[in-house]
């Protein structure tokens, strides 16, 4: 991970360029999802209550102020149109977590009963395709001609990932290739869409906005391999879900990877074994990851990311907000859930 530890850094410290507008979505999301039905509101105010570190909306404003300071003039409408960029990724993500907890039979999403386990499945999958659709329908209101094909491109290939998931997930592989893909399409896509549209709402050059891609894409990947090691060492009560979830779930994740690659033939035999088995014998599994080290192979893929992310934003002048995305690179190393 590196010779010298980097300095801790919070998500306050991080989103102090943009708390105002991080403060204002919530109320803008309530009243974008206001329904007449009284069920559809009491679905819509449990998934708002259990909202998450609003990461994706956090990208959208930093990259827009990042922007905004080399911009003239921008676009009449801008601030607007930032706000429904980032309700809209937000929405995408909520949506995609309902679905994900119908997939993978989850009981606990942010330290709540999720929508499958309260309402059942039916209604967590309809509550998903709402949201989805809400946050087209938002999209449907800027009016920069690239950013609804961008994200809803971000969408298409979070939807295949998920599939690909499906197909490799349930037989042990050493294929890092194919794990990269996933989490490139599941995670990092939506990551660089909201860099870029954020960009291009406030009217940055395609150049700027192009950076910021790369930025939010590289710092995804990374995201999304923290998060599967976290699964690997982390608790239930730090992460707000049942700790082990990919394991018990037969998901395939770089951890799991590097240990089938490094272990000797017994552990590799067992650990196959335990990955295909009803309850993923969790300790187990851990201990032969640590064995191999795959755990820390892991994290330094990921540090290897965070390394192409801060690259990107040499195409940025100095700012506050720069520096807060500049931040992120460290702060995801550092996540603890």
């Amino acid at each position: 991970m590196g010779t010298k530890p980097s300095p801790q850094v919070d998500l306050t410290q991080i989103y102090a360029p943009v708390q105002a507008d991080l403060a204002a979505l919530p109320e803008m999301l309530r009243d974008e999802l206001r329904a007449d039905d009284s069920f559809i509101g009491e679905l819509v105010a449990h998934v708002l209550s259990t909202r998450g570190k609003l990461v994706r909306p956090a990208l959208v404003f930093l990259s827009a102020q990042a922007c905004r300071a080399e911009i003239a003039a921008p676009p009449p409408g801008a601030k607007d149109e930032e706000m429904l960029v980032a309700a809209a990724v937000e929405l995408i993500h909520v949506a995609s977590l309902i679905h994900d907890d119908v997939i993978d039979q989850a009981d606990l999403r942010r330290g709540s009963a999720t929508v499958n386990t309260r309402w059942g499945n039916q209604v967590a999958v309809l509550l998903g395709d709402y949201l989805f659709a809400k946050s087209f329908h938002l999209l449907s209101r800027i009016s920069h001609p690239e950013v609804a094909p961008g994200i809803a491109m971000a969408t298409v290939r979070m939807s295949q990932a998920e599939i690909k998931q499906i197909k490799y997930g349930g037989t042990p592989h050493t294929q890092e290739q194919i794990y990269l893909d996933i989490i490139d399409g599941k995670t990092a896509w939506l990551f660089s869409a909201a860099c870029r549209c954020g960009a291009l709402v406030v009217g940055a050059s395609e150049a700027r906005a192009a950076a910021l891609a790369d930025f939010g894409l590289n710092w995804g990947m990374a995201f999304q391999i923290v998060d599967d090691a976290l699964d690997v060492t982390s608790s239930t009560q730090a992460l707000g879900k049942p700790i082990g979830s990919d394991i018990n779930t037969g998901k395939i994740t770089l951890p799991t990877i590097i240990a089938l690659k490094r272990s000797a033939p017994a552990d590799r035999e067992r650990l196959e074994r335990l990955l295909t088995s009803p309850d993923g014998g969790l300790d187990e599994v851990r201990e032969i990851i640590a064995r191999c080290d795959g755990v820390g192979e892991a994290l330094r893929t990921a540090e290897a990311y965070t390394a192409r992310a801060a690259a990107a934003l040499t195409a940025l002048n100095a700012s506050p907000a720069r520096t807060g995305l500049l931040d992120l690179t460290t702060f995801v190393l550092q996540r603890q859930h």
